[in-house]
């Protein structure tokens, strides 16, 4: 092939091993010669020449969350373009396995993409400290040598919030998530500063899944609240479910709320009221930070995705303020 494209076989083996230092008009020869005679380099010999697996790791705490499902999509897509595999793992909210996971991940792959981390700073110095790349993302880190993409968590839920307010509600029950989660806690403040304003907020500690928010429907009544800010969608649905099978109608007897817009909330009866922030922009925004970690670019550079409040039936005015008990 390298005598077709007129260039030396170094030549061919930089411009498959995404070296920087061949020119755009060699490279366009060497990559138009290898579509004509159908050539495709071996995955195993260009990793042995460029020092390379060109493989990347994905980290996310909850893969039964259809939330990550997009994110870990565009990753693969933006990844694939550029001639990277993607390898996806699973810490099911577990501290240990996150740490032992990630040193895995950055043991096998040329860096590593963690998605809502829940481990303590001391375990991402470590991580951070393998040698190679890692980009975070949904969870702000105040430290000079971290690449990270955040969404806006508090002034998001600060609208969903006021949402509430502006419709009459005076007493809303918070669903905690888990509590190592950044966009807990940040979504948290944004509750606590209504509870400051005057706003009635009562706390159930829940989770981040379905059976979490189904299982604690009685408590939520108990509170006498008429409006419940989940932690997330699939608290939110959990809840509903329940609440259903109690009598109680959603939103004519209690409103609810979920965050992150995952697809089952749409098609919910009724339809959820929720926060969406582009997991696709994330993904992308993930993907060039580490693309530039992978070229030598300098860590420590932040995106900040916005998010909104996505308002539908599952929520309006109080209606029915009678013991639902």
């Amino acid at each position: 092939m390298a005598g077709r494209a007129k260039v030396s076989v170094a030549t061919v083996s930089r411009v498959f091993a995404g070296s920087a230092g061949v020119s755009a008009e060699l490279t366009r020869r060497v990559l138009d010669t290898a579509a004509q005679l159908g050539y495709t380099p071996h995955v195993v010999a260009r990793s042995l020449a460029s020092g390379r697996s060109h493989i990347i790791g994905i980290l996310v705490p909850n893969l039964a969350n259809p939330h990550f499902y997009a994110l870990i999509k565009q990753v693969l897509h933006d990844a694939g373009r550029d001639g990277f595999q993607v390898l996806v793992a699973d810490s099911d909210e577990s501290l240990p396995a996150e740490r032992e996971l990630g040193i895995s991940l950055l043991q096998r792959a040329d860096g590593l993409i963690m998605c809502g981390p829940r481990c303590t700073p001391g375990v991402l110095r470590e991580l951070l400290g393998q040698g190679r790349p890692v980009v975070v993302v949904d969870r702000k880190i105040d430290d000079p040598v971290v690449s990270s993409v955040v969404m806006d968590a508090h002034g998001a839920m600060r609208a969903l919030v006021q949402h509430l307010v502006d419709l009459g509600h005076e007493h809303v029950t918070y669903l905690h998530g888990p509590a190592r989660s950044w966009q807990e806690q940040e979504r948290w403040r944004a509750l606590r500063g209504f509870r400051r304003r005057g706003l009635q907020v009562s706390e159930v500690a829940t989770g981040a899944t379905v059976e979490d928010g189904h299982r604690v429907a009685d408590e939520v009544i108990g509170t006498g609240c008429t409006a419940v800010v989940a932690h997330n969608d699939l608290s939110a649905i959990g809840l509903m479910a329940a609440l259903n099978e109690r009598g109680v109608r959603v939103p004519e007897n209690m409103s609810v709320t979920g965050y992150d817009d995952i697809p089952f909330g749409r098609y919910m009866s009724p339809s959820l009221t929720t926060v969406r922030t582009s997991q696709e922009e994330a993904a992308s925004a993930a993907w060039l930070a580490m693309r530039g970690l992978l070229e030598g670019h300098r860590a420590g550079s932040r995106t900040v995705i916005a998010s909104e409040p996505v308002l539908r039936r599952s929520t309006a005015a109080p209606r029915i303020t009678a013991d639902l008990g």
